[in-house]
């Protein structure tokens, strides 16, 4: 039997890409798709009432929006992975300098959209679980006790999962610190750690998929624009410069184990797929700011990878 699976990350939020993640399995005919994290939005867009209409801010632009067009233009700022929040110039007066206030409103559309999402899966797959979802590192962990709610899909972060034809798949949102200190960091020392546990409760390395978000360290899936204290894009002499991003303990436990498949995400801009030693490693890459859902197809027969193909929808 050959294992087919359609794998993607990093949708940020966006609904359009969360329901093209649904109806992969039909577009692309394979038996599961893997969701591997960072699925929750970046920011909260207020949509404020005016004399006249609303008027919300994105991308440096103040966008006047007819009353009769709220919803349409919400759905837009929903696909661009944002969470659209009308409310009246009291309600941002009151958000604005209260980070708690504003924590509250984040996390609560955060799980709104996350359990319109599931409810989505469950009307579609009716409790076949053929969906495998876990949060990355810009997930707060708020979200992790909803996930375990899905009726329809398999909730895997820290577990090892069984699929089918008798692979399994341990999986891990975690990654070394970033600037912007997101919710799930930690130096390498700890992400071995974790990491090292997590391979602990594989039963059969040569049918084992590791579902790390990080990429290895150096592996080309983990190059990224080297960042500054302000975060704004270091530039030398010759231009921007890039760094590896990845994590060492990631790539140790690829080499020290050697599973015939890493699927991994987090850096956007550096899809592809690489080998170390007998292990494909792939990332995906994200556009999903603009609607569209990067992806890989990879097929598994007989303890091997044979075949693969970065796929968009």
């Amino acid at each position: 039997m050959t294992l087919k699976l359609f794998f993607t990350t990093d949708v940020h939020g966006s609904d359009v890409c969360w329901k093209k993640f649904l109806n992969s399995i039909e577009h692309f005919k394979v038996d599961i798709a893997i969701l591997g994290g960072d699925i929750t939005g970046k920011m909260v867009i207020p949509v404020v009432q005016q004399d006249s209409g609303y008027m919300y801010r994105l991308f440096g632009r103040e966008i006047q929006v007819p009353t009769n067009e709220v919803d349409e233009e919400c759905a837009k700022i929903g696909n661009a992975g944002y969470y659209p929040y009308v409310c009246d110039k009291n309600e941002v007066e009151r958000l604005t300098g209260n980070q708690t206030a504003q924590d509250e409103v984040f996390d609560r559309l955060m799980v709104e959209r996350l359990e319109t999402w599931l409810k989505l899966s469950s009307e579609k797959y009716k409790g076949d679980r053929k969906l495998y979802v876990s949060p990355g590192n810009d997930d707060r962990f708020i979200i992790d006790d909803v996930l375990e709610k899905g009726d329809s899909i398999v909730a895997c972060e820290d577990e090892n999962v069984q699929l089918p034809d008798g692979y399994e798949m341990v999986t891990s949102g975690w990654v070394t610190p970033t600037p912007w200190k997101t919710a799930r960091e930690a130096p390498d020392e700890k992400l071995e750690v974790i990491f090292e546990k997590l391979m602990s409760k594989a039963h059969d390395y040569s049918k084992l998929i590791c579902n790390f978000h990080c990429p290895p360290y150096n592996s080309g899936l983990d190059t990224a624009p080297k960042i500054k204290s302000d975060l704004s894009v270091r530039v030398g002499f010759g231009g921007v410069e890039f760094d590896s991003m990845g994590s060492k303990a990631c790539r140790k436990m690829i080499e020290k184990y050697k599973p015939p498949l890493g699927l991994h995400g987090h850096i956007h801009e550096a899809a592809g797929f690489r080998r170390i030693g007998p292990t494909l490693c792939v990332n995906p890459g994200s556009e999903y700011a603009e609607g569209i859902l990067r992806g890989y197809l990879v097929f598994l027969d007989n303890k091997k990878v044979k075949g693969h193909w970065r796929v968009a929808s």
